[in-house]
């Protein structure tokens, strides 16, 4: 092995800083200062995107160190780590592979994100506690029901409501199936489209998990977890109602005094059942011991409906959608409409008084036809 006049050991090898090769101290990861101060400095002056999109192709296809990435891209390492670094504000799922360096991945781990607490405001003193329940909007379809939602939040704000659960399916997406729903197209205008659209209320927090279906879609085929970007969406424009629970599934604790409990907030999969009730008692009864919530929410079949299994409040947000042609070839029935529920505990935690509240809605040609009880329609909407 060469050696300096003074003894030291150098090797013949690639310098991370410049991407040359040369020879340099084996004890050195550069070949010189230089190189090593300006490891982490961008250039200056240089339009970053070109860069952070050949990233995200190169970290789609397959693992990549930066290392790798910089001789690609004839980029400084640091300027690679700036573009892999904004990848995951964008809310790209971006994972390490160890010595392999760096991918995005499609597979988002299910489950949620951040723990919320909810505390009740009383035992047994008739100080309920109330929130608003709703999902499947579908924002970016032809079919969608914006008057519906903004409705919905006029009557959560007319009660006093500060916490709002969403179910999941907030947009539409984009897929084979639905191509001649999509009145808005592409996953960032449907992002934006939502934002412009959905209702923000004062003092008024919208809690939310992303459906492994329609937004989900975008979620596999970009290897974006699409309910972070979301809400990073909303904060970049100056939103902090909307808040992500977690993908497919997110549990919501209900602290009491003495105890706890769960409230699960979830978009299941499959179609819609014979029986209305039968979905969820399906996914009750798959629970094992000691997981099981206390109250269910749960979206996806568009369906109201409410039963109370193995001592679970199980509830079907319905949607705030009409029927689609998919709908109507299924012969799936759309429930338009959005709950409110109110519930007490015990100091030990257990939900001893529950009461659900279903606002139904109907076909938008109901509220402007003659109806026999009054020109007034029986359901304020907002236009």
């Amino acid at each position: 092995m060469p050696r300096y006049s003074n003894g030291r050991k150098k090797s013949l090898r690639l310098c991370p800083g410049c991407h040359e090769e040369k020879e340099f101290d084996v004890r050195s990861e550069f070949c010189s200062v230089e190189c090593a101060n300006n490891y982490r400095v961008p250039a200056q002056n240089v339009d970053p995107r070109p860069l952070v999109e050949g990233v995200k192709r190169a970290l789609k296809a397959d693992a990549q160190t930066k290392e790798a990435l910089a001789v690609k891209f004839k980029k400084q390492p640091g300027e690679v780590q700036d573009a892999i670094d904004e990848l995951g504000r964008q809310g790209y799922n971006i994972q390490s592979r160890g010595k392999h360096g760096w991918r995005i991945l499609s597979q988002i781990q299910p489950g949620t994100k951040d723990e919320v607490v909810i505390h009740p405001k009383g035992d047994y003193d008739n100080k309920w506690y109330k929130f608003g329940v709703l999902g499947d909007n579908h924002f970016g379809s032809k079919h969608e029901r914006v008057d519906v939602v903004k409705a919905l939040y006029d009557r959560y704000e007319e009660e006093g409501i500060t916490e709002v659960f969403h179910t999941g399916n907030w947009i539409e997406g984009e897929f084979r199936m639905n191509k001649h729903d999509i009145k808005v197209f592409g996953m960032d205008n449907q992002i934006q489209y939502f934002l412009e659209n959905y209702p923000q209320k004062k003092g008024m927090t919208t809690y939310f998990v992303a459906g492994d279906d329609h937004e989900g879609w975008y979620q596999q085929r970009e290897g974006i977890e699409i309910g972070r970007h979301l809400e990073q969406s909303a904060v970049g424009g100056g939103r902090n109602d909307l808040k992500y629970l977690g993908y497919v599934e997110a549990d919501v604790l209900l602290k009491a005094q003495h105890g706890e409990r769960i409230m699960r907030v979830c978009h299941p999969g499959g179609g819609s059942a014979y029986a209305l009730s039968y979905s969820a008692q399906k996914i009750v009864e798959s629970y094992q011991g000691g997981e099981k919530p206390s109250i269910l929410l749960y979206g996806h079949y568009h369906k109201m409906d409410y039963n109370y299994y193995r001592e679970v409040h199980c509830l079907g947000t319905a949607c705030c959608v009409d029927q689609s042609i998919f709908m109507r070839k299924q012969k799936i029935q759309a429930h338009v409409g959005g709950s409110i529920i109110k519930f007490n505990q015990a100091p030990d935690g257990t939900i001893n008084r529950f009461a659900l509240e279903f606002m139904p809605f109907y076909n938008k040609g109901y509220y402007t036809s003659p109806r026999q009880f009054g020109d007034k329609p029986s359901v304020r909407l907002v236009r």
